[in-house]
């Protein structure tokens, strides 16, 4: 059975940290620190520390993160590995059975009853449309059953998956069994809260600003605004200064403005004399 084959190729150069061999097979187990992206996308991104790998069915590589292979090394060992791989043969088995016995032939049922509706369709008469409405729902009928077959055939699966979870216990034990298991989720739980921890203190800290930086921006406020004052009172000044100029210029206006109306007042009382 393929699983995530283009991973497998990945290794294709690096020495595994561990080779197993049994039954004709070979398993061989990589840290994901071995390689660049894989624990970011793996474990950072989906939540999975450890990645099953295989092209043929036959050869199996796993990668695991690292702190994750060293806290719980006993569930990665030979004995549990080769039920992984038995069960990894059942869901090959299965997939293949119900594909071989139920999704082609239903798939090909479907694909002749199409033809049937696109060439009786295309004829007149009232037995035309009747047999394209009965071709129609025998389509329908197969549609929802590969649904209910794919469905049985993940149920399958899971039941396998549970046989070999109990094929584990088995193995070590109902009390070692519970121990790896606690041991496993305590460690995800803190690698998980590390990883997602530092990201949401990240912006506390920015929010925590100096208290230095805070009374020298209010200082520099205080400044700016002690030189608006004072451009203001200068230009305040200035204006007074102009508003007196233009009194003074006003007064020795209406001065003048006396003397030239005191001149034409003489120079008629002359004109007068004259005549």
């Amino acid at each position: 059975m393929k699983i995530n084959p283009k991973l497998y190729a990945v290794a294709d150069s690096v020495t595994p940290v561990e080779n197993e061999e049994f039954d004709g097979r070979k398993i061989e187990i990589y840290t994901m620190d071995q390689f660049t992206g894989i624990r970011e996308e793996f474990v950072n991104g989906k939540g999975e520390f450890a990645v099953w790998s295989s092209q043929d069915g036959t050869n199996y590589r796993v990668f695991i993160e690292d702190g994750y292979y060293k806290e719980v090394k006993e569930l990665y060992e030979q004995p549990v590995n080769k039920i992984w791989v038995d069960f990894w043969d059942t869901t090959d088995n299965v997939s293949k059975k119900f594909q071989r016995f139920f999704i082609y032939p239903l798939m090909g049922l479907a694909i002749v009853l199409a033809i049937l509706a696109i060439v009786f369709g295309s004829m007149a008469g009232s037995s035309a449309i009747v047999f394209q409405w009965v071709v129609i729902a025998l389509l329908v009928a197969l549609f929802i059953a590969m649904i209910v077959v794919n469905y049985r055939t993940k149920k399958v699966i899971m039941d396998e998956n549970v046989k070999s979870r109990q094929l584990i216990i088995d193995l070590f034990g109902e009390k070692k069994f519970d121990e790896l298991t606690d041991r496993q989720k305590a460690y995800m739980d803190q690698y998980m809260d590390n990883l997602y921890g530092q990201s949401e203190e990240a912006p506390q800290e920015n929010l925590d600003a100096p208290a230095e930086t805070e009374a020298t921006d209010a200082e520099e406020v205080k400044e700016e605004n002690k030189e608006e004052v004072v451009v203001v009172s200068e230009n305040n000044d200035e204006v007074k200064e102009e508003n007196s100029n233009g009194e003074a210029n006003d007064v020795s206006n209406e001065v003048e403005e006396s003397k030239d109306a005191e001149l034409l007042s003489e120079s008629e009382e002359t004109k007068e004399e004259n005549i």
